[in-house]
């Protein structure tokens, strides 16, 4: 008998030995380049997010409250991270039926629970509140590249159809929640996706006049008045000064007064609780152009545009056509968060609730983040060496 238990120990201890070597083996093959940028991006949004959360309801003594909870939420990530080398992304492929209808079903049944701030987009777990909309990004772009990576449909105009279902159903449900960021996140990963698919350009012509209508059918019949209401705001801020446009304006004066070197940690002067509300998720990015000025403000978006082209570098040398687009896909949805996030706080756009990925507290987001980073850094390492140049497309 001791025998017997030395020897599935012994198993057991191989098995871990192997699956502990296939991590390592793929990450000495990753892209340190965007591991490196992540890290480091990771690290600046845990500085603001404890300078931020002082004095937001719940951050305690210290506001370490939250920087506590960041850290649980990016340890669970990049448990998660490590997971998603163990196994081959073509897996993730071959279930993606199954992580879809997950998805669909949380998103269904996130709707029968309580608002908060006048949206049902959580599930509250006690420990921590769930977002399904953020599991639902990396879901939706590989059952899309799953469809996609071997047919030819979709270059006819009613070979469009099934993946317009398959991106706009996910979609329909976030509009009734509603959560209006996350949708605007998803139109682009569409368009990119079925245009590295092969898609002619004037089906994507036509799918542009047709959201131009459906534009006008969303302000007309789908959008709620309190969004009708942010959206005049942002056209005319002064009218809407002391309501609707308090965030934007109150976001554009701490951009404005970070100047060069910024404010200080702790020492912004329009950040505080009464003057930027969601200063730690939503609005981080005025918090670190008011505390760490343009120097840091700077090194922000560099980083998060290495992440982004580094995705993209990582779409170019995948000549597999599923890993492309999902290389694609992410690369497209972080660029598309960013530039909404960074568009709201500087009163580009309409305000809207979007985290900036890696910065901005929020659990489920940053978990939506590593798992796409964990997918990015799976399909970057997974490359055979090529002598030969190769088009994208």
């Amino acid at each position: 008998m001791p025998s017997v238990l030395a020897t599935q120990r012994t198993g057991t201890t191989r098995t871990l030995l192997l699956h502990a070597e296939r991590v390592y083996d793929r990450l000495r093959r990753a892209d340190l380049v965007l591991i490196g940028a992540t890290g480091l991006l990771l690290c600046i949004g845990m500085v603001f997010v404890w300078s931020a959360s002082h004095g937001v309801p719940g951050a305690g003594e210290g506001a370490f409250a939250f920087v506590i909870r960041q850290l649980i939420f990016a340890g669970l990530g990049f448990g998660v991270f490590l997971a998603l080398q163990r196994i081959e992304y073509p897996a993730l492929l071959r279930a993606s039926p199954v992580l879809y209808g997950i998805g669909m079903v949380l998103l269904v049944g996130v709707l029968f629970t309580r608002p908060v701030n006048g949206a049902r987009a959580w599930f509250d777990l006690y420990i921590f509140k769930l977002q399904p909309a953020e599991l639902m990004k990396p879901a939706l772009i590989i059952a899309l590249a799953h469809y996609l990576m071997h047919r030819e449909s979709y270059k006819r105009l009613s070979g469009l159809a099934m993946p317009l279902l398959i991106w706009f159903a996910p979609l329909a449900l976030l509009m009734k929640q509603p959560d209006l960021g996350t949708t605007l996140t998803l139109v682009p990963v569409f368009v990119a996706m079925i245009f590295a698919a092969g898609a002619r350009l004037w089906h994507l012509g036509l799918m542009a006049m047709a959201g131009c209508g459906g534009t006008v059918l969303l302000w007309m019949s789908i959008m709620k008045d309190y969004q009708k209401r942010r959206v005049l705001a942002w056209l005319f801020p002064d009218e809407y000064r002391l309501n609707e446009a308090w965030q934007l304006l109150r976001s554009e004066i701490s951009i404005g007064s970070g100047g060069l070197t910024g404010q200080g940690l702790c020492n912004s002067s329009q950040s505080g609780l009464d003057m930027l509300p969601e200063k730690h998720t939503d609005f981080i990015f005025a918090v670190v152009a008011e505390e760490g000025g343009f120097v840091v403000a700077a090194l922000v978006v560099a980083l998060l545009a290495i992440i982004v082209l580094s995705g993209l570098g990582i779409a170019v040398r995948t000549r597999e056509p599923a890993g492309r687009l999902i290389a694609v896909g992410i690369s497209t949805l972080l660029c598309s968060q960013v530039l909404v996030n960074m568009g709201v706080a500087l009163g580009l756009l309409p305000t809207t609730g979007l985290t900036l990925p890696f910065v901005s507290y929020g659990g489920s987001s940053l978990l939506s983040s590593f798992i796409c980073l964990g997918i990015l850094v799976n399909i970057g390492s997974r490359q055979e060496p090529v002598l030969s140049r190769d088009t994208f497309r």
